[in-house]
């Protein structure tokens, strides 16, 4: 991690010192694996790095030799308490259980933990270097948004990743923006060749800084939750098994107290809210709109959303490569927001909580549990 500024210096002071006190192998260092300018640098010593999917992939053979059985391509609707046990409706059928464990991104429905988490989008391209010079650690600025750069080898080929560009989910207009700077700034600094790949992804940034993991508030004892991993994904994924283990097995754990997502405290209101907000009705119920020979239609690219006002009634709108037309009801059925369009991903994002939509209305991410409703457009 290097600073570039005055303030970024005084601010990796105080993280190196909070390291030290945390136990952690770190170190100031004279020089940094990427070539940019710096004015200090912190190393930590001890790190890993590996394949994540194929990690995963051997994770899940384990745990299936051990006796559990995974069930892919099921969507859980929603659950019960009878007794001890859990009964769960899903896509799949009736599933019953002791302890339910909503390691799900962020759960479904409405609960505490959408007030206080934060939906991010982030983006990452993987380039390939015309003079081989790949970092050999992984490298953070200070920025903010930030930058980030590390070297994979997937099959004896080597790329440098290159992320960042992080924003609210639903708050930036021109998402295929946040690409191109990555690539310019990428470019500024690297002899890049070509861009292999390119994507984005989702997390949850929680209100303090901690994920939240153990009992989700609200909800039966059995039932608890991992989220809010502000993008560290494969860390506290770790802790999260971790602290569950120890919760449903012992009943209790030395992270409990820490992450406990009832750390935080309902605001005014919020129980209103959650009974309001349960079951969201869809505004138009299978309603028709007369369309007429509006300009939105006309102007609108082929791959182009946009939400656009057709018969007094707001619609999200999307134009395929073909001129086929896509209408929605834009409200989000999580929590009533209004969704907005993702250009660089082709989806309807909501800018409240991070729900995602396909171009026909589909849940892509949650905490949306109903696909937007689809409305059919007359006289086109």
């Amino acid at each position: 991690m290097y600073a570039q500024t005055q303030d970024q210096e005084e601010w990796l002071d105080k993280i190196f010192r909070s390291s030290v006190n945390a136990g952690s192998e770190v170190e100031y260092v004279d020089a940094i694996p990427v070539p940019l300018p710096f004015r200090k640098a912190i190393r930590y010593r001890r790190q890993a790095q590996f394949h994540p999917t194929r990690y995963v992939a051997a994770l899940a053979a384990a745990f299936e030799r051990a006796g559990g059985r995974i069930v892919q391509h099921c969507r859980v609707l929603d659950f019960e308490q009878q007794a001890e046990m859990l009964r769960v409706n899903s896509s799949a059928g009736l599933l019953e259980a002791r302890n339910l464990v909503w390691a799900t991104h962020i759960p479904p429905g409405i609960n505490l933990l959408h007030f206080r988490c934060a939906p991010y989008r982030s983006y990452a391209i993987a380039v390939k270097l015309s003079d081989d010079a790949y970092p050999d650690a992984l490298a953070y600025d200070m920025f903010d948004p930030y930058h980030y750069y590390r070297t994979q080898e997937v099959d004896g080929q080597r790329y440098l990743i290159v992320g960042g560009e992080d924003h609210k989910t639903g708050h930036e207009v021109n998402t295929e923006k946040c690409f191109a700077s990555l690539e310019a700034y990428t470019r500024n600094h690297f002899a890049v060749a070509e861009v292999t790949h390119r994507w984005s992804s989702q997390y949850f940034e929680p209100a303090d800084g901690l994920a939240y993991i153990g009992h989700l508030p609200g909800n039966p004892h059995n039932v608890y939750v991992a989220t809010g991993y502000s993008g560290n994904g494969m860390t506290y994924s770790h802790i999260a098994a971790l602290t569950l283990t120890d919760l449903i097995v012992r009943g209790v754990s030395g992270y409990a107290k820490l992450l406990a997502p009832g750390r935080v405290k309902p605001v005014a209101g919020f129980m209103d809210f959650v009974k309001e907000n349960a079951d969201v009705v869809a505004m138009f119920v299978g309603k028709r709109l007369k369309a007429g020979n509006l300009q939105e239609f006309s102007e609108l690219a082929p791959g182009e959303g946009r939400l656009v006002k057709i018969d007094g009634h707001n619609v999200a709108l999307y134009k395929d490569q073909n001129g086929k037309l896509f209408a929605l009801n834009p409200v989000c059925t999580h929590a009533k927001c209004v969704v907005d369009w993702n250009n660089a991903e082709q989806s309807w994002d909501c800018p409240c909580h991070g729900a995602r939509y396909s171009i026909t209305g589909e849940v892509l991410t949650g905490p949306a549990r109903a696909r937007l409703e689809q409305i059919d457009l007359e006289d086109l």
